[in-house]
């Protein structure tokens, strides 16, 4: 469950560095100077680290593929308690769909 757990916060923590980074495009800031900002700052996350690093262009889309998985599996445990995770489950979902996209603007 520890991991399952994990997942969730890694893959919520992804989608608000998806909207940061949209934001930061709207803004027309230069994203990859805000990634390598952010990356030392305290607005970082292992997995913002961790693009263009070890998450790459090449492999974004099977991780995006596993994150969907991991967390399909996350809400069958919740439901399983009999809680309800929907507006994580959701989040979740849009972090690991905003993966390929936010490793695609980073690309150097």
């Amino acid at each position: 469950m520890a991991k399952l757990l994990n997942n969730a916060l890694t893959m919520s923590n992804l989608k608000n560095a998806v909207d940061v980074f949209s934001l930061g495009k709207s803004l027309g800031m230069d994203l990859v100077q805000l990634h390598d900002v952010i990356a030392v700052s305290s607005g970082s996350s292992t997995a913002l680290r961790a693009i263009n690093n070890e998450i790459t262009s090449d492999i974004a889309l099977h991780l995006q593929g596993l994150m969907r998985k991991d967390i399909e599996h996350f809400a069958e445990a919740i439901r399983d308690f009999g809680l309800s995770s929907e507006d994580l489950h959701a989040r979740c979902l849009a972090g690991a769909d905003g993966l390929v996209e936010l490793v695609g603007q980073l690309a150097v």
